[in-house]
């Protein structure tokens, strides 16, 4: 406790409802405005806070890979609607973003379906995936899914 207290002893102004022992009403009004602004740039330097601020904030930090994969669309009754090739653009411990899908009917389903990912590549070989679909952009054949189940087979 009291190296926490010798801290704020070192601090110009303290932050919003924190004052030193014995200071009046009048300083801690002086000292709010400028508390406020220097938690918010503490804060801001973190990089979970920008993620929380972003119109579209994800769960998880994502990692940029580069995994060639094959894909197959599933209907919820589980059988094969399409079948085709795609690239783990990117990864988290949540979901991914499967971007270049080439797929041979060349469209995804109307009604609810998921997709099994299998990773290749030597460092990826036997990585199976049953993901969600929880984004399709049209423009880039992308799709953001959410992971489901993850597999390892020898």
């Amino acid at each position: 406790m009291a190296s926490i207290l010798a801290g704020l002893e070192k601090v110009e102004c303290l932050p919003t409802g924190l004052r030193q022992l014995g200071a009046g009403e009048a300083t801690d009004r002086q000292c709010r405005k400028s508390g406020d602004k220097l938690v918010f740039r503490a804060a801001a330097k973190v990089p979970e806070f920008f993620d929380h601020m972003c119109a579209h904030y994800r769960e998880t930090r994502r990692t940029a890979v580069d995994i060639p994969c094959d894909v197959r669309v599933l209907l919820s009754d589980g059988t094969v609607f399409d079948s085709g090739s795609g690239v783990v653009r990117n990864v988290s411990p949540s979901g991914a973003l499967l971007a270049g899908l080439k797929l041979e009917k060349g469209c995804l389903p109307i009604r609810p379906f998921r997709v099994s990912l299998f990773l290749k590549g030597r460092d990826y070989k036997g990585i199976g995936i049953e993901a969600t679909p929880v984004r399709i952009e049209a423009e880039t054949a992308a799709l953001g899914v959410r992971f489901d189940e993850i597999s390892v087979t020898a």
